[in-house]
């Protein structure tokens, strides 16, 4: 894999701090997403039982981390901008890890929604943006193969099962002290870390680093092709909560056992391991643009083929929507990267998560209320199809508001 040549490379040696970079980051991704999302939920009794609150209440320990993750965003993508990035993550570790242990020890649900808080940032800062800008920096070609391997959902995937087994025997304050301690060790990890290509003290290092300006705020916003793709992305991020929430009653709807039903969600998550690699692959190959028209396109089908079929044909769509919608991270990291470059990703990634919030949290809820107005998902999963139809379009014109800016500044060349 192609990476940015340092400056100080020996002719002749291989400089390992790419390979470092990407495992480093593979490592930090994992744990911070893998962690969060695939504990939350084997762990909501646990949560009910030690802090006495209904269902409901524990439930909105995962809304602050969104609202951490999607609120937050654009001023840690502001200060990452004139900040190092491996000290960025390590405080981002250093939060999961108070935040892991904070769970774990305190009795009182109010000071440990502060905890799910401190998850979230460190999510945000160490699985989100932190690992964004180092391969923007690092990979200048197969930069999307790279984003791919570093966002493979492995633990996401592994999480869950692994929680499941052991709370019963080892309990809740034992698994969340161990997610803590293992950020700590993260934490560790991450010092070997190094910011940007270029050698310390040199100019190229002090220009990415440079200290972000009103005038990089404009040049994000005013681009048509950023608010295409935020609300493109948006729509995709909202229909995957939908199906991360519905599939499983869906399943019984479709007069599937709720074990069966279930497993619509693990083949799901399965096949977006693969899926990611892939569109990883393709993303060099044509671009994040017409990936991006890709992944939202077939999703559209998927969507309102979920409705024609039934029994065990239901998992091959399930499969075939894993592969498409899972790799949304590399997807949007990968056209952000595209559209600003290494050194203001950070911010365009943190103002497009807080377009992206909206559609995370009211998407799955409006599809509940949907069924329960028409009785069924039939008519929700028909608006979802027609929504990623929506997204596929979106995409589609910032494909070509981007061949307008290229052709633009190729004419103001020649001009020149």
């Amino acid at each position: 894999m192609a990476a940015i040549s340092p400056a100080e490379a020996t002719p002749g040696v291989r400089d390992p701090r790419p390979t470092r970079t990407l495992a480093l980051c593979f490592v930090a991704q994992n744990c911070g997403m893998g962690f969060c999302f695939g504990s939350f939920g084997p762990l909501l009794a646990s949560t009910e039982q030690q802090f006495g609150v209904s269902r409901t209440v524990a439930s909105t320990g995962m809304s602050l981390v969104l609202l951490a993750i999607g609120g937050l965003s654009p001023v840690i993508g502001a200060l990452l901008q004139r900040r190092s990035i491996r000290h960025a993550m390590i405080v981002g570790a250093l939060l999961s890890a108070f935040g892991y242990w904070g769970l774990a020890l305190l009795h009182s649900f109010v000071p440990a929604l502060l905890m799910y808080g401190l998850i979230g940032t460190g999510v945000c800062l160490t699985a989100i943006l932190g690992p964004l800008v180092l391969v923007s920096r690092w990979f200048e070609k197969n930069r999307g193969r790279a984003l791919s391997l570093v966002n493979l959902p492995i633990m996401l995937f592994v999480t869950p099962y692994v929680v499941a087994r052991l709370l019963p025997g080892y309990g809740r304050f034992a698994i969340l002290g161990t997610i803590g301690s293992m950020f700590l060790i993260l934490a560790l990890l991450l010092l070997l870390l190094v910011d940007h290509p270029t050698r310390p003290g040199k100019a190229g290092s002090t220009a990415v680093l440079r200290a972000a300006s009103a005038s990089d705020t404009a040049t994000i916003l005013k681009q048509p092709a950023f608010w295409l793709l935020s609300l493109g992305i948006g729509i995709m991020a909202g229909a995957g909560v939908a199906y991360v929430v519905h599939i499983v009653p869906f399943g019984g709807e479709s007069h599937l056992s709720l074990p069966a039903a279930s497993a619509l969600l693990s083949v799901y998550s399965g096949a977006g391991i693969f899926g990611t690699l892939v569109f990883g692959w393709v993303v060099d190959r044509l671009g994040p643009p017409t990936a991006l028209v890709i992944s939202a396109a077939c999703q559209a089908v998927l969507w309102w083929s979920l409705l024609q079929v039934t029994g065990g044909a239901l998992y091959l769509l399930a499969a075939l929507l894993g592969v498409c919608m899972v790799p949304l991270t590399t997807l949007h990291g990968s056209a952000l990267s595209k559209l600003f470059g290494p050194r203001l990703v950070a911010r365009a990634t943190g103002y497009s998560y807080l377009i992206k919030l909206p559609f995370i949290f009211f998407v799955a809820p409006a599809i509940g209320a949907l069924f329960d107005k028409f009785g069924g998902y039939r008519t929700p999963f028909l608006i979802v199809a027609l929504a990623m139809v929506v997204s596929a379009a979106s995409f589609y014109l910032m494909r070509l508001s981007l061949r307008r800016s290229s052709r633009a500044l190729a004419n103001t060349q020649v001009v020149e």
